[in-house]
């Protein structure tokens, strides 16, 4: 079973509104129309089981209706698995993620840049731990954003004195750990214990990179991602998949790993 655990998608009214303003950003053109039904029908497309939905609360006030539409999702695809969102100024956090907790959500999306945090600012410290209390998985946006300006919120040695602060925290990393930051991922990041998402990644990292840093880190941490809509599915299955690595460790990496993170 392949499980993506790193796409996007909008509810319905705002998905087309959503993808022309990150299309502009980015420069990039997506794959999918933005929506839960375009999302689903790339994965059959692809041959991919479940996938993660990656909502983001940009504003205090977005965070309740984003975790409210995440309960809809999770209702009503049973192929996707839609996180949350926590943002660091929104004064009720600590319920937030408590209502979280409340609606079965399993993990939640930060975002440092368009968050505006640094990751290891000693302020995200008491929610970082509230979230590993409550067993919810983070997965940061890591590394360099195509589509932003500097600075980089989200570098590897900020990230690792995050995780030393809060090692009790459960962290995807995306971008196998830091976009466009893949030394320093090397340096700071590489055996910890953290998982890395490879989503968006293979492009530029090519087989003999990607290959390397799956084997610093361990196959065993390391999760298929794509970052759809702005990557085909089918391509990026196919490129993980001629990977020469072992047939035990693919499996891992396309959908075990996520399977037993998840408790899917």
């Amino acid at each position: 079973m392949i499980v993506d655990t790193h796409t996007h998608a909008f509810p319905d009214e705002l998905a087309e509104r959503a993808l022309a303003t990150l299309s502009r950003c980015s420069n990039l053109l997506p794959f999918t129309d933005g929506t839960c039904d375009g999302l689903c029908d790339s994965m059959r497309h692809a041959g991919i089981a479940r996938a993660v939905v990656a909502p983001i609360a940009t504003k205090p006030s977005q965070a309740r209706a984003i975790n409210a539409w995440a309960v809809e999702v999770n209702r009503d695809y049973p192929e996707l698995l839609c996180f949350g969102s926590i943002h660091p100024a929104q004064p009720d956090w600590e319920a937030e993620i408590a209502q979280l907790v409340r609606d079965g959500i399993r993990g939640v999306k930060l975002h440092p840049d368009y968050q505006e945090f640094y990751v290891d600012e000693s302020r995200l410290y008491p929610i970082y731990r509230a979230l590993a209390d409550a067993k919810l998985v983070v997965l940061f946006h890591a590394g360099v954003d195509i589509g932003l300006s500097p600075p980089v919120r989200c570098t590897p040695d900020r990230l690792a004195r995050a995780l030393d602060a809060v090692p009790e925290m459960i962290v995807i990393a995306s971008h196998m750990g830091g976009y466009a930051q893949w030394r320093a991922v090397g340096e700071h990041l590489v055996g910890r214990s953290l998982y890395f998402d490879t989503s968006y990644s293979y492009a530029d990292l090519g087989a003999e990179h990607m290959l390397a840093l799956i084997r610093g880190h361990g196959a065993a941490r390391i999760l298929f991602g794509t970052d759809t809509p702005w990557i085909d599915q089918a391509s990026e299955v196919q490129a993980i998949s001629a990977l020469p690595l072992d047939e035990a460790e693919k499996r891992a990496i396309l959908g075990e790993n996520a399977r037993a993170l998840l408790g899917l």
